[in-house]
C-alpha cells in the first residue's frame, strides 16, 4: 500500500510577512536579529535565506506594513500593518460564489464559485449547468449572464473540481500493471500499437489531438502539458488546448505533427523547467486567481477587495520579482504541479532512460480511446460501441411510462415501443397526453402540460429520449430540436446526456 506523499510548503513567504508584522505589533518595536533567530528556529523555514528574509523586509516597509529603521536595525508597528494583521489572522481565502443568470428570461439558473471563474469566466466559454450547455455572454460584478448552447463537447463541467491526484510513484506502478490487463474487452488490440510500460512515451495522433501516453501522475503530467503547450506557442504561434489524467497528456493544436511534439520533448533540458513553467503560469487565469489571494495576505489589496482579471493583471505585472508574484508562483509549483519529479522525467529522457517514440496509425489505440472519449464526440465507433448501442436502444424501448389523458384523466401504462402516433383515449377520445416517469410526476401539473406538448409535437421520438436515465423533459427537449434523424447518433446524444447526468448527481 503506498500513501502519498504530503506536500510541505517551506518558505511561504505570505505567512512569513504575517508572522513578522505580528511580532512587530506584539513588541512594539523589534530588532531585526531577534526576528531572523525566531524565524530559524522553525522547520519550515530552516533553509530560508538572509536575502529572502531581507528582501521580504524591505518589501513590507514599502507598503508601510511595518517600518524599518536601518540605523537601529529595528521592525517598527505602524497603524496600516496593524489593519492588515487584524483583516490576515486567517491565511485561508474567502471565497465568493457568482449566480448565473438566463439572458434571454432573466431568471437564475444556479451558482459559480470563485475557483471556477478564475479559471474558466470568460465571454465566450461554454460549461455545463443543470445538465445543459450555457455560453457566457456577460459578466456584471457577481452576476454571470448565459444564452442555452448547442455545444456539449468543448462544455466545461461547472462542478469540475480538483480530483484526487494520482501520484508519480503509483502511476508508475500502474502502467507496469496495465501489461497484465492487455487481454480485456476495453484493451483487445492494444498489442498492436504498443505495450506500455513506464518507461517509455508514445505519441499518437487523431485529428488535432496529439495524445502523449505519459505514466507520470496528475501533477507531472500538468507540469509537462504546460511545458509543451508554452513551447508550441513560443515557436509556432498557436493556441494550445490541454487535457491531462494520470497516464496521458492530451493537446489539441493544429498545423504541427507528431515529429514535432517528439523533437519539443526531447530539446526541454531539467534546468530549464521552473523557467518554462514560470513563463506559461503567469499569464493564466490560475496565476490571477492564486495571486489575488495571496496579494491580500501580504496586505497588498484589501481583503474585501473585488477587481476584475484586467485590474489583477495590471497589479501583478507591477508587482514582478516581488515577494508577493514570487509566492504565487511557489504556491502554484507546490500545490498543482510536481516540479522534482517533472525533472526527473525530463532527466530520463534527456540520458535516453525514457525513451520517446512516434505511433504511426490512423486508427487510434484503445489506450488512446479511453482518453479521446472524454473530449472528442466524433471517435471512431468500434463492435463494442454497436453493442452498448443495440443494448441502450433495446433498455429504452423496453422503458414503461404512464400516460394520462389531459381530458379526461385516464391512465395507461406503456412501453415505448408499443406507442403509435395515432394512441387515444379509450374514453374520451382524446389524442393529448402527459407523460410521467412515476406516481410523483403525476402530480405536477406544469410538467405534464409541458410533456403532452412535447408528445404531440415529436411523437414516439420524445418517448424514446425522455425514457434516458437521468434526462429530465427540458434536456429531452434540446436533444430533439437539434433534428436528428440518424438513430445511432441520437442514442449517442443520450447516451452523454446520461453520462452527464450520473457526474451531476455524484457532486
Amino acid at each position: 500500500m503506498k500513501l502519498e506523499k504530503p506536500e510541505i510548503h517551506f518558505n511561504a513567504l505570505d505567512v512569513l510577512a504575517n508572522q513578522i508584522v505580528g511580532m512587530t505589533i506584539e513588541y512594539g518595536e523589534v530588532e531585526v536579529k531577534k526576528v531572523w533567530e525566531t524565524i530559524k528556529r522553525s522547520y519550515l523555514y530552516k533553509d530560508l535565506e538572509y536575502n529572502d528574509f531581507f528582501y521580504l523586509i524591505e518589501f513590507l516597509d514599502s507598503i508601510k506594513a511595518i517600518k524599518f529603521d536601518r540605523e537601529r536595525n529595528f521592525l517598527i508597528k505602524t497603524g496600516k500593518g496593524l489593519m492588515y494583521y487584524i483583516e490576515n489572522i486567517s491565511m485561508i481565502p474567502d471565497e465568493k460564489s457568482y449566480d448565473v443568470y438566463d439572458i434571454s428570461t432573466g431568471m437564475k439558473i444556479g451558482v459559480l464559485h470563485e475557483g471556477f471563474v478564475a479559471k474558466h469566466g470568460n465571454v465566450g466559454t461554454i460549461f455545463i449547468l443543470r445538465g445543459l450547455p450555457w455560453k457566457i455572454e456577460k459578466i456584471e460584478k457577481k452576476k454571470i449572464y448565459v444564452s442555452l448552447s448547442n455545444d456539449f463537447e468543448s462544455a466545461i463541467p461547472s462542478w469540475e473540481g480538483e480530483e484526487l491526484p494520482v501520484p508519480f510513484e503509483v502511476a508508475q506502478e500502474a502502467q507496469e500493471i496495465k501489461k497484465e490487463l492487455l487481454n480485456m474487452e476495453e484493451l483487445r488490440g492494444q498489442e498492436n500499437y504498443f505495450i506500455p510500460n513506464k518507461n517509455s512515451i508514445f505519441i499518437e495522433q487523431y485529428k488535432d489531438w496529439f495524445i502523449i501516453h505519459a505514466p507520470f501522475g496528475n501533477r507531472v503530467n500538468d507540469s509537462i502539458a504546460r511545458i509543451l503547450s508554452q513551447l508550441i506557442s513560443e515557436r509556432y504561434g498557436i493556441v494550445v488546448g490541454i487535457k491531462i489524467d494520470p497516464y496521458r497528456i492530451m493537446l489539441k493544436a493544429g498545423y504541427i505533427n507528431k515529429s514535432i511534439i517528439k523533437e519539443i520533448i526531447l530539446s526541454v533540458r531539467p534546468e530549464d523547467v521552473e523557467k518554462i513553467l514560470e513563463r506559461a503560469i503567469s499569464n493564466t487565469d490560475l496565476f490571477l486567481y492564486r495571486f489575488s489571494h495571496i496579494a491580500k495576505r501580504f496586505g497588498v489589496i484589501r481583503k474585501d477587495a473585488d477587481y476584475t482579471k484586467s485590474t489583477l493583471r495590471r497589479i501583478a505585472e507591477h508587482l514582478v520579482n516581488t515577494p508577493v508574484y514570487k509566492e504565487t508562483l511557489n504556491e502554484i509549483f507546490i500545490e498543482n504541479l510536481d516540479i522534482e519529479n517533472t525533472k526527473k522525467v525530463f532527466e530520463k529522457i534527456n540520458i535516453g532512460e525514457i525513451k520517446v517514440e512516434i505511433i504511426d496509425k490512423e486508427i487510434p489505440s484503445p489506450l488512446a480511446l479511453l482518453g479521446l472519449e472524454s473530449v472528442v464526440s466524433d471517435v471512431l465507433i468500434s463492435d463494442k460501441w454497436r453493442e452498448i448501442f443495440r443494448l441502450v436502444k433495446e433498455r429504452l424501448e423496453n422503458t414503461e411510462f404512464i400516460l394520462i389523458c389531459m381530458g379526461c384523466g385516464n391512465k395507461y401504462i406503456i412501453k415505448v415501443k408499443d406507442y403509435t402516433d395515432g394512441f387515444s383515449c379509450k374514453k374520451c377520445g382524446g389524442i393529448m397526453f402527459g407523460v410521467a416517469k412515476n406516481e410523483k410526476d403525476l402530480k405536477d401539473e406544469k410538467k405534464l402540460d409541458i410533456t403532452s406538448e412535447l408528445l404531440r409535437a415529436y411523437g414516439k421520438k420524445f418517448l424514446f429520449v425522455y425514457a434516458g436515465k437521468g434526462i429530465s423533459y427540458l434536456s429531452a427537449t434540446f436533444i430533439l430540436r437539434k433534428n436528428i434523424e440518424d438513430e445511432e447518433q441520437l442514442i449517442r446524444e443520450i447516451i452523454e446526456y446520461e453520462k452527464r447526468g450520473i457526474k451531476f448527481a455524484k457532486k
